[in-house]
């Protein structure tokens, strides 16, 4: 956590982790996760949806 503070990242945890590997995945993410409910995937998954902008 040190090296990661002095080059200039936030601070992180393991759980931090496995959340960026559910939200990068691009395949089935809750069974990558092996999580049994899409609650908990919605919970790990950080990404942010795409959406089309306003009159385009």
């Amino acid at each position: 956590m040190v090296n990661a503070a002095e080059n200039g990242l936030e601070r992180f945890t393991f759980h931090d982790l496995k959340a960026k590997g559910v939200s990068d995945t691009d395949g089935n993410k809750q069974e990558a996760s092996g999580h049994r409910t899409a609650a908990m995937v919605d919970i790990y998954n950080r990404k942010l949806s795409e959406v089309k902008p306003a009159g385009g």
